[in-house]
């Protein structure tokens, strides 16, 4: 009996049609099935136009673009201690069970002492929206397009790269998208591989909250240090972005690209200060609610006693915060009616006319210092107004002295 001319038809009736049994297992690809739809249209019909296809579907944003918000894929990183300077956007999205999936957009860098961080924070982006989350497989990709690339001093540790985490069971991916040996790079586009992502919500090995990074990175023990800058000169038509796609080549896919009003800016900076003024660990400070200490035990947070105008001698000692505290190899010292301290760290010294911060190295020959040769690790510490009092020892004697790296001689 002809299946009918109207209405809905199954799958199972075109079975039956075909010679099958009722219910029994049946495929659209099934010879007979094929022969008898070829029959009803009157055309041969070409079954693998279905491989693949699905009701998935990007419905929100409108033309499958989703554009961060101003503030994102814009952030500095400085570091002075030689440690490695990265400075980098991630693009986070949660998937949901509701097809309405969550964006945001973070600036981050590592986090030294030393370090200068510009634009940091976390922005919420546009959320994006699914029809179903129905897939085979979910995939993303970085896209550069027409971005500047800016190796400043072209080091060997200089890099744009980009970093998949998946979560799950999904191994995180690094690639490297170009380092100081291609040299700077003018409007470089730039097309990575798909890499497999598909969450847990839509029946992948990977998490539900994942994050996607685009960096750069320097590191320099040299004075003169070493940068990394990428960015976009026309905001409107030069970006970075992820593209994901779903149910694989020829499937819906959708864009989450840096604005076109603000554009991309993401810069390392990195160089080693060749020598800390310090002091040696043994010396004494006198902390708030710790008493007498040694240098050495002094921590970030710590309120150790400072004079309390270096020009009013009338003004009250204070407690300095201490805002930096560590150490740095150096060659010796100096013994300087016992106060150990290194050659290049000022002293406030006050004679019959002038008061002045004077290094160990050029202070007046009546005041008897030796130089102890030998490999030391004496300590730095900066303070909040950049000053503090250290006492040697047998806390005989109260000297002032620099908490700022290189301040002015006078």
């Amino acid at each position: 009996m002809p299946l009918q001319s109207s209405g809905a038809i199954s799958l199972n009736q075109i079975h039956v049609e075909a010679g099958g049994t009722s219910g029994t297992q049946a495929s659209i690809n099934d010879a007979d099935i094929r022969g008898l739809i070829s029959k009803a249209s009157g055309a041969q019909m070409s079954f693998s136009e279905w491989y693949g296809a699905s009701s998935f579907s990007w419905t929100s944003p409108s033309g499958g673009i989703s554009y961060s918000p101003t503030a994102a894929f814009n952030i500095e990183e400085e570091n002075r201690e030689g440690n490695q300077a990265k400075a980098r956007t991630r693009i986070n999205i949660t998937w949901n069970s509701n097809g309405t999936h969550t964006t945001s957009y973070t600036d981050l860098a590592n986090e030294y002492p030393g370090d200068s961080v510009y634009g940091a924070g976390t922005n919420a982006g546009g959320n994006i929206v699914t029809s179903t989350n129905t897939v085979s497989i979910l995939e993303a990709r970085f896209v550069f397009v027409d971005v500047d690339v800016d190796f400043q001093t072209a080091t060997s540790d200089e890099k744009v790269g980009i970093t998949y985490i998946p979560g799950g069971s999904i191994a995180t991916t690094n690639v490297t998208v170009r380092n100081n040996t291609q040299n700077d790079a003018t409007d470089l586009d730039f097309t990575d591989s798909w890499r497999t992502i598909t969450p847990a919500v839509m029946g992948g090995n990977g998490s539900n909250t994942q994050s996607f990074d685009v960096f750069t990175q320097a590191e320099s023990t040299a004075s003169s240090g070493d940068g990394c800058v990428i960015s976009t000169s026309d905001d409107t038509n030069d970006y970075v972005g992820l593209e994901i796609r779903a149910n694989g080549a020829g499937g819906p896919t959708m864009l989450l690209r840096s604005s076109t009003t603000t554009g991309v800016f993401i810069e390392s900076q990195c160089s080693e200060i060749p020598e800390f003024t310090c002091i040696m660990p043994d010396m004494i400070v006198l902390e708030k609610s710790k008493g007498y200490i040694r240098i050495g035990d002094v921590v970030v947070g710590d309120r150790i006693l400072a004079k309390g105008d270096l020009n009013d001698s009338t003004v009250a000692s204070t407690y300095a915060e201490v805002t930096e505290a560590r150490t740095h190899t150096r060659s010796g010292y100096w013994n300087v009616d016992g106060l150990h301290i290194t050659n290049d760290h000022p002293v406030w010294l006050t004679d019959e006319s002038s008061s002045a911060w004077v290094k160990v190295e050029d202070m007046r020959d009546e005041i008897t210092r030796n130089y102890v040769a030998g490999t030391v690790d004496p300590v730095y510490l900066g303070t909040t107004p950049g000053h503090y009092y250290v006492y040697p020892v047998d806390k005989s004697q109260k000297f002032t002295v620099s908490g700022n790296y290189a301040p002015t001689t006078e």
